[in-house]
């Protein structure tokens, strides 16, 4: 990024008024903000593992744990069985996840049979090919 781009005073108009030039002028300032912000939360993370958790207004920034479980194959099965004798259909608690399904190799045509496709739309950026 340029100083220009750092420096530019971006305006929050009204999305109807705003030009294409104006767009990309936020879409600049947007991927400037969001490599800063990385850079400070790696900074603070560092800061954190060395030192301990840091309080900042209503917020904790700290090393929190998460949970998850990796399945054996033959584990899986019994967990399916198990649902099944309470009474319950095992497919109703259990999911295959997209990189489950992409592990298979079947395109789409094969899966699409059996279950249905959702197309999700996220805003984001990506790199240009």
């Amino acid at each position: 990024m340029t100083n220009a781009t750092e420096n530019k005073k971006i305006s929050l108009s009204n999305p109807k008024d705003m030009t294409l030039e104006d767009a990309q002028a936020l879409a600049e300032k947007i991927a400037y903000l969001d490599a800063g912000l990385k850079k400070m939360k790696e900074h603070l993370k560092l800061y954190v593992e060395l030192n301990g958790a840091v309080e900042a207004g209503d917020v904790v920034w700290d090393k929190f744990p998460s949970q998850s479980y990796k399945w054996a194959t033959e584990a899986k099965r019994s967990f399916a069985e198990m649902i099944a004798i309470e009474g319950k259909n095992p497919w109703e608690y259990l999911s295959f996840t997209a990189s489950d399904q992409k592990k298979l190799g079947w395109g789409e045509n094969v899966i699409s049979q059996y279950a249905e496709v959702r197309i999700n739309h996220s805003f984001k950026s990506k790199k240009k090919d």
